[in-house]
């Protein structure tokens, strides 16, 4: 497997973040509809028995990384410095990892510094035809949250891809596809465009002794050293997509994940470090018993040192 930086302009409003696994929920959607159900049952085999054939991180402000989720222990102690704005510092350089990673938070940026984001309620309403106006129940007007990026804003996704079930130019043609259709909810209304820009190879060098996730994940069952594992969780609350979205019952199971930065650390360090982390869920829906969802990330082996 290899895994690529591929970054991406955007081109409109979104109506739902850009995370890995709500991206690849799409992408396999439109394998669906470009290859056949036939083809993604194939590339799905084996997704929940360390096996998957794509791997898709969150998107990140262009050549910026998350910084990991660690106690303050293991970063470079400062004097006189405001605790809250050590906490908006979450976006590292992607330079800075060749530097030692206790200076990583002194050398990390806050959003408002590497990009311009603003979240905005936008109204809807739905008539009825009947009276020609609004009114209560379904035709209620409600308020929903659209996130807004300045112009010409670039994003980076890392996707970890085995390039023997699919190609890279296969994916770069879906990718496209998601991109001139629209991402998540409301793209039927002109949310969630993006252009793609460029694909390069991403080699990061570092072997490290602890990994840092770019996506959710779920690490359940895995030889970690848990004394030295540092996330936060968060619950996903998913949903189909695509025609499946128009069912009576479009909501997934509740999915409890690790959030993206977290740092795990194996008990026995790999001679070769692997691309991804984390586990294929299965059992996710009941109204599609197929279902899966994404529980692994691309990863970026990061040193630590736990003497500390």
């Amino acid at each position: 497997m290899k895994t690529y930086r591929i970054t991406l302009k955007v081109q409109s409003a979104f109506g739902t973040p850009l995370v890995g696994d709500s991206l690849f929920g799409q992408f396999c959607w439109a394998i669906a509809n470009h290859f056949g159900q036939d083809r993604l049952t194939s590339l799905l085999q084996g997704y929940t028995e360390q096996k998957p054939f794509a791997v898709f991180s969150d998107a990140f402000p262009s050549g910026y990384l998350p910084l990991p989720c660690l106690p303050s222990k293991f970063w470079q102690k400062t004097e006189n410095v405001d605790r809250k704005v050590l906490k908006k510092k979450q976006w590292i350089p992607l330079e800075t990892l060749q530097q030692p990673l206790s200076q990583w938070q002194q050398l990390a940026k806050a959003e408002k510094d590497v990009m311009e984001k603003t979240l905005r309620d936008q109204p809807h309403n739905s008539i009825n035809r009947s009276t020609h106006s609004t009114g209560t129940g379904m035709f209620a007007p409600y308020m929903s949250e659209q996130i807004w990026y300045k112009p010409d804003t670039m994003l980076d996704i890392y996707l970890v891809l085995d390039e023997k079930r699919l190609t890279l130019a296969e994916c770069e043609v879906l990718l496209d596809h998601i991109g001139k259709l629209g991402f998540g909810r409301d793209a039927s209304i002109g949310l969630g465009k993006f252009e793609r820009i460029q694909t390069n190879v991403f080699n990061h060098t570092n072997q490290g002794n602890a990994y840092l996730t770019l996506a959710n994940t779920a690490p359940q069952q895995l030889d970690l050293d848990k004394t030295h594992c540092y996330y936060q969780i968060t619950t996903r609350f998913g949903r189909h997509g695509d025609v499946k979205a128009l069912m009576s019952n479009p909501f997934k199971k509740p999915i409890i994940l690790a959030k993206t930065s977290s740092v795990f650390t194996p008990k026995k360090r790999p001679d070769i470090a692997p691309h991804f982390l984390g586990n294929g869920l299965g059992n996710v829906s009941y109204a599609q018993p197929e279902a899966v969802h994404q529980g692994y990330a691309p990863i970026i082996p990061i040193q630590i040192e736990f003497s500390e």
